[in-house]
């Protein structure tokens, strides 16, 4: 697994949004996703999940703030249930103000704009979804080519949130995982994802 590479001169444990970027840590795997509609029902399911597990953090990047507006109603209920929520977005709409969620807007040519990443990151629920724009489209126009990698290793999970709240500013949470209340989690997931998948076949 490749590991984010802050800009030249900046020390290694320090990290900028303005240069940020989820994919940089997938750079050298194999993506093995590109069905918006999968990637659609995998986002779906980790905020599902995320919202089912205590103490979970969540962070969402929709490219713009308003993919984000489509789904406010889902925001709306699942974040009181959750322990911190990050959406983050070019602002071509304003942001709404949904309680427990901390809109982060992004500028044009910073790269998690051109990022579709949902993470789920609590005692007894690690997963993500990481996908990126083939095309770097500008964010007005509607990207139409991704390739995305799904995971729920704790092992490549940590590194993304930690590196995310430091380019943020703020410290990473410490989180003590449960392990068997993990795995029953992730057990539970990948069986209805495949549930779901067979829904939009």
């Amino acid at each position: 697994m490749s590991t984010y590479q802050p800009r030249p001169g900046q020390p290694a444990d320090v990290y900028d949004l303005e240069t940020f970027s989820f994919a940089a840590f997938f750079q050298d795997e194999k993506k093995v996703l590109h069905s918006r509609s999968m990637m659609l029902a995998l986002s779906y399911l980790i905020e599902d999940y995320a919202a089912r597990s205590p103490e979970t953090r969540l962070i969402a990047t929709f490219q713009r703030f308003s993919n984000y507006h489509r789904q406010l109603r889902r925001y709306r209920q699942s974040a009181p249930q959750l322990s911190q929520v990050f959406v983050l977005g070019f602002p071509d709409k304003d942001p709404p103000d949904v309680p427990n969620v901390t809109p982060i807007a992004l500028e044009a040519g910073w790269p998690l704009v051109h990022e579709w990443v949902v993470i789920a990151w609590g005692p007894t629920c690690a997963a993500a979804l990481v996908a990126s724009d083939d095309e770097q489209r500008a964010p007005f126009h509607k990207s139409r080519r991704f390739q995305a990698i799904w995971t729920i290793s704790i092992a490549q999970i940590e590194p993304l949130v930690t590196a995310f709240y430091h380019a943020i500013g703020q410290p990473a949470p410490r989180i003590v995982h449960d392990t068997l209340a993990t795995q029953r989690t992730t057990l539970a997931m990948q069986k209805e994802l495949t549930t779901r998948l067979r829904a939009i076949r």
